[in-house]
């Protein structure tokens, strides 16, 4: 900045001798105060640097961060469970042996109950499935008016089952049983794939609704 003003007070010299000393002691005097603002405005510039200079920066690691956690306990409400009947056939598949077992309570009840009697019997109970491995429930619907329930199983309820007349009546009352220890439901009409069906595997009647059998059952 100094070799800048030293030029401009030099130009200054070579002006008074073309216009005049008058002329040139008022642009000396402009040219002055312009030098000390400017000479004013560094001296703030570098104070300002040498205050950012001094700032320290802290060390990372000596930064601590306090976090603050309040673990949010949820309670939830337990889960409420009902005992139910399930009929399974006994080693010898020769008759139905009562089970009961608790399951969720939930709104539809009678499918949650098909759905665990397709599941099987517990591994220690010496009890077999009467309903052949792989069927699934694919639609149950149950008419008040009449007391009547519509269950509908895949194809596995008929093409997996063994062709004697006793396989056929086990699962067939091993599903009717179940189903008829509601209050609600008094029979049961059977349905393969959406379909009416009027027998299993050849031997029972299923043209009509059937009805729990006790005499199966040991």
């Amino acid at each position: 900045m100094k070799n800048r003003w030293t030029i401009v007070l030099l130009a200054v010299f070579l002006l008074t001798g073309a216009t005049g000393c008058d002329r040139a002691s008022e642009t000396l005097s402009e040219l002055k105060q312009d030098f000390q603002q400017d000479v004013a405005l560094n001296e703030t510039d570098t104070d300002m640097e040498e205050q950012q200079n001094q700032l320290e920066v802290p060390d990372p690691d000596d930064i601590t961060i306090e976090e603050t956690y309040e673990p949010v306990q949820t309670i939830g409400e337990p889960v409420q469970e009902v005992t139910v009947s399930l009929y399974f056939a006994d080693a010898d598949r020769q008759q139905l042996v009562k089970t009961e077992k608790k399951i969720p309570k939930v709104e539809g009840m009678a499918r949650a109950t098909v759905e665990t009697l397709l599941e099987g019997p517990d591994a220690n109970s010496g009890l077999v499935a009467a309903v052949p491995g792989g069927t699934q429930l694919l639609d149950i619907n149950i008419r008040p008016d009449g007391k009547r329930c519509i269950v509908d199983f895949s194809q596995e309820l008929r093409n997996q089952l063994a062709s004697s007349s006793n396989s056929e009546q086990l699962a067939i009352y091993s599903i009717a049983n179940t189903l008829c220890q509601f209050d609600t439901i008094e029979e049961v009409e059977f349905r393969i794939e959406g379909q009416t069906v009027t027998t299993l595997a050849g031997s029972a009647d299923l043209s009509k609704a059937v009805t729990a059998n006790a005499e199966i059952v040991r």
